[in-house]
């Protein structure tokens, strides 16, 4: 909202969260165990972050197809053109789906999710491919091999169907995940 609502309708209210936040007492610890990235194909249920919520992973960022990053940059419109072209080019010509992507960026594309989960302060990541999607699931395969390899990135490779109808299986192999990720971050800290 911050990114579209004008300037002058938003400062009051940004004002009074900073002043909010300099008198904040500080959160009892977080109930979640860690912190996590999600990188996939597309993904317009937000059911399916609090599944991994619940099982105790707290998601900071999403990189799917359509996701939040990248996302959140300015669309101009060119003179003469309409919104609705300025849009449907820029979403073309900058998509993170593999199949726009040519096959010599997939390590620019590993180094960027690396470089998230960095940024997001994140101890792992989980990436998503709905089933008989062919671009993500290869992507996918190549995440789980690289990053943790290259990255040190706990990695988990999730195939799903576009809704959520496994949760059970899907709800173990989070919980699994997590528990890894706790006992990578216990050995690093002895």
């Amino acid at each position: 909202m911050t990114l579209t609502c004008p300037k002058y309708l938003i400062l009051p209210y940004l004002r009074e969260t900073a002043e909010e936040l300099r008198t904040r007492e500080p959160e009892p610890a977080s109930p979640y165990r860690c912190r996590v990235v999600l990188s996939g194909a597309e993904n317009d249920d937000p059911e399916f972050t609090r599944l991994i919520e619940s099982c105790g992973a707290l998601v900071v960022a999403d990189r799917y197809c359509y996701g939040s990053l990248p996302g959140r940059e300015e669309i101009a419109v060119a003179a003469g053109q309409s919104p609705l072209d300025a849009i449907a080019r820029h979403y073309l010509t900058t998509s993170c789906c593999p199949r726009f992507m040519p096959q010599e960026d997939m390590r620019s594309r590993k180094k960027y999710l690396a470089d998230l989960v960095k940024e997001y302060h994140a101890d792992g990541l989980i990436v998503v491919s709905n089933k008989f999607c062919e671009y993500w699931s290869y992507e996918r395969t190549m995440d789980a091999l690289i990053l943790p390899r290259d990255y040190n990135i706990p990695t988990c490779s999730i195939e799903k169907e576009y809704v959520n109808a496994s949760t059970g299986q899907l709800r173990t192999r989070f919980q699994a995940f997590v528990e890894s990720v706790e006992i990578k971050k216990l050995q690093e800290a002895k």
